[in-house]
């Protein structure tokens, strides 16, 4: 039942904490009664499953994070501690680097869905444009994160797409030097992917905020 423009609810503890902040209506309203249209099929939900392979990727890298060291010294064997030592590590750790496989799987669904069907197209430019920024900032954790075990295909994967960077013209060395941290690909690159790699899927989380936010201002595209 509704009173007003709010919605009252059972639990007293609930409605005594709407009454004063109405997120539980908001949460209602937006994603417990959000008309939708009624001809979706299945490959609308692939942007449900993506944002839950965001939660678990940011559980399980938090779990991680507690037993890793960024230092290229000891890097890869706090990852082998992770495996060996601590316990369900191994289970993490193969939980969040195939999960990383699973979201991207599940994005690149979402998005040639949206292209297939026109979810681009006015008035949602800006729904597609948060969509393509949270891509390039998926692409970028997902880089740094595969950095992190520094073993040899990390420590080369790491030389060789920050030198792209330098094929820019002026300022592409400068830019190549500001991502190692020095001259050369060394601790201090390590330290800054390990940073970068954490703090990014913060920022992933708020830019879905604005992805799903303006979702709900222009509505659902649908298959006709």
């Amino acid at each position: 039942m509704a009173s007003g423009s709010r919605t009252s609810f059972e639990n007293p503890v609930v409605e005594w904490i709407d009454s004063r902040l109405p997120i539980f209506t908001m949460m209602s309203k937006e994603y417990g009664v959000f008309p939708t249209p009624r001809n979706f099929n299945y490959f609308w939900n692939f942007g449900a499953i993506a944002m839950f392979m965001l939660v678990t990727m940011i559980v399980t890298g938090i779990a991680l994070v507690m037993n890793y060291a960024p230092n290229t010294g000891i890097a890869f064997d706090a990852v082998e501690r992770i495996m060996r030592d601590v316990n369900y590590g191994w289970l993490l750790r193969y939980i969040h680097m195939n999960g990383a496989s699973f979201f991207f799987i599940a994005v690149y669904i979402h998005i040639f869905r949206g292209m297939y069907y026109g979810s681009y197209k006015k008035p949602r430019e800006l729904l597609w444009i948060f969509g393509v920024v949270i891509f390039l900032l998926m692409m970028a954790t997902a880089f740094m994160g595969y950095v992190l075990p520094w073993g040899q295909m990390s420590y080369w994967g790491a030389t060789v797409i920050t030198n792209l960077f330098s094929a820019i013209p002026v300022v592409g060395k400068t830019v190549v030097e500001f991502l190692w941290g020095g001259f050369s690909v060394d601790n201090p690159t390590l330290n800054r992917f390990f940073a970068l790699h954490y703090l990014l899927p913060f920022v992933i989380v708020g830019v879905v905020f604005l992805h799903v936010w303006a979702l709900h201002v222009t509505g659902s595209n649908n298959p006709s």
